[in-house]
């Protein structure tokens, strides 16, 4: 499946989802200012698809790093940062227990090999847990879905800040 077939799968998914649940990672860290523009552009988009689903977003960047990206009105938990709270972290699995047998979306954007346990692994996990959610990840170099996934996951392989940038919302 090609890049513009992955998009209309995703938009066909995300307007019948009960619930979002988006992963965050290192392709959205810090970069020159024309890389800034596009992870800023990327987030507004990112925004727009999350307006008025039940959501949430999980990002290895630090608290820093994700405020810039303009994101309002958002659930979101950053593990790795130092501000994390139990409660937080406990508002976030809550979440994630009751899209169980729910509608899932899961967008996985950006997230490598370098802590795959924070968001790689337990997207995996909930999506062949969860008979009625889908897994779409976007990543330039690591967009592989495993075995297990045929079939309710799509590998899109490109730069996740590219992807949500150019989308113009859904």
């Amino acid at each position: 499946m090609n890049t513009e077939e992955t998009r209309k799968e995703l938009n066909e998914k995300l307007a019948d989802a009960e619930k979002v649940l988006v992963g965050i990672g290192s392709e959205w860290k810090t970069g020159d200012e024309a890389r800034e523009m596009m992870i800023k552009r990327a987030g507004e988009n990112l925004g727009k698809l999350l307006e008025g689903k039940d959501h949430y977003v999980i990002s290895t960047l630090s608290g820093e790093e994700f405020e810039r990206l303009g994101l309002k009105n958002v659930h979101a938990v950053m593990p790795l940062d130092v501000s994390l709270t139990e409660e937080q972290w406990n508002d976030y699995t809550g979440w994630l227990s009751r899209t169980l047998n729910r509608k899932l979306v899961i967008l996985e954007l950006g997230e490598n090999f370098l802590r795959p346990s924070v968001i790689r692994w337990p997207f995996e996990k909930t999506a062949e847990l969860n008979l009625k959610a889908c897994l779409f990840r976007v990543h330039k170099t690591f967009s592989q879905i495993p075995d297990e996934l045929k079939g309710k996951a799509f590998p899109v392989k490109g730069d996740s800040v590219e992807f949500m940038a150019s989308r113009g919302g859904i």
